[in-house]
């Protein structure tokens, strides 16, 4: 997987840039010589790739290492001697940790907001990971986040600990997140209401995202829910800069990047539960 943004740290500062800012920055020859992951907790040191065959994109350096929480980690694996095989399996997320991942977009924006785009980092690293190159075939699984129907694994099943969720913004949605559960977060600029579906427009500066509510959303979710996204529409039709925070499946509709919420928990308005906003907006 590609990576989108990273963490310029100096003496003074530590600074979020992206692939698409970060030659414009009037420090750029030492912004790319001192880049970094941007995960909390992580002090993996990143390269800059700028655009040529491929699009432009941030790199891991050679030896460096993600802590096993980030979601940029990987395992190094030794060649010699050794032969890998990789089993896939998909674990529906659990409510509480979709919750987590909301909480986390908000806890980073404020502390964005608040340090005026200087992020918190720890510099405690987890052991890297060591493979012994004589132990022979070496089996990896792979585990899948879904919000969907019909996971392999419930959370934590086999003590297998939930899959991370990896954060895209608008502007860093690429087709390597295609079929992949990604958390997005746009402002909402149009709701539209039929039965048993509903299509929400998030913007970005000047990038759109469509966000699906179908068949399967409506019919596990309460009735009540038509009804919010209804008094939603509404409110939204008269301002546009309510905030939109969602954890959902990221397809591509109409050659255009979409995302799917398949229940009702899965989501974010002004990083409340929809019903939760409502009342306290019509309190």
């Amino acid at each position: 997987m590609s990576i989108y943004e990273a963490i310029y740290k100096s003496a003074e500062t530590e600074e979020m840039v992206t692939v698409s800012n970060i030659e414009q920055h009037e420090n750029f020859t030492e912004v790319k010589k001192n880049l970094y992951c941007s995960y909390d907790g992580c002090t993996a040191r990143l390269s800059y790739v700028p655009k040529g065959k491929v699009r432009a994109h941030f790199k891991t350096w050679p030896k460096e290492d993600h802590i096993h929480d980030c979601v940029d980690y990987f395992e190094r694996v030794a060649t010699a001697n050794k032969q890998k095989s990789v089993a896939t399996s998909t674990m529906e997320l659990s409510e509480k940790h979709v919750k987590n991942v909301l909480d986390n977009l908000k806890k980073k924006r404020r502390e964005q907001q608040l340090g005026n785009g200087k992020l918190k980092s720890s510099n405690k690293k987890k052991p890297r990971p060591t493979v012994d190159s004589n132990s022979g075939e070496n089996t990896v699984l792979n585990i899948v986040p879904t919000t969907g129907p019909n996971a392999d694994l419930a959370s934590g099943e086999n003590n297998v600990r939930e899959p991370s969720v990896r954060n895209r913004s608008l502007i860093n949605l690429t087709d390597d997140d295609l079929g992949w559960v990604r958390s997005i977060e746009g402002y909402l600029q149009n709701v539209d209401v039929v039965d048993k579906r509903v299509v929400l427009e998030l913007r970005n500066g000047n990038l759109t995202l469509k966000v699906y509510f179908e068949e399967f959303f409506f019919d596990n979710a309460p009735v009540n829910f038509r009804r919010y996204f209804e008094d939603l529409k509404n409110l939204v039709n008269g301002y546009k800069e309510y905030l939109f925070s969602g954890v959902g499946l990221i397809e591509r509709r109409n050659e255009q990047y979409g995302m799917l919420i398949n229940r009702g928990n899965d989501f974010y308005i002004n990083d409340q539960y929809i019903a939760v906003f409502l009342h306290n907006t019509s309190a």
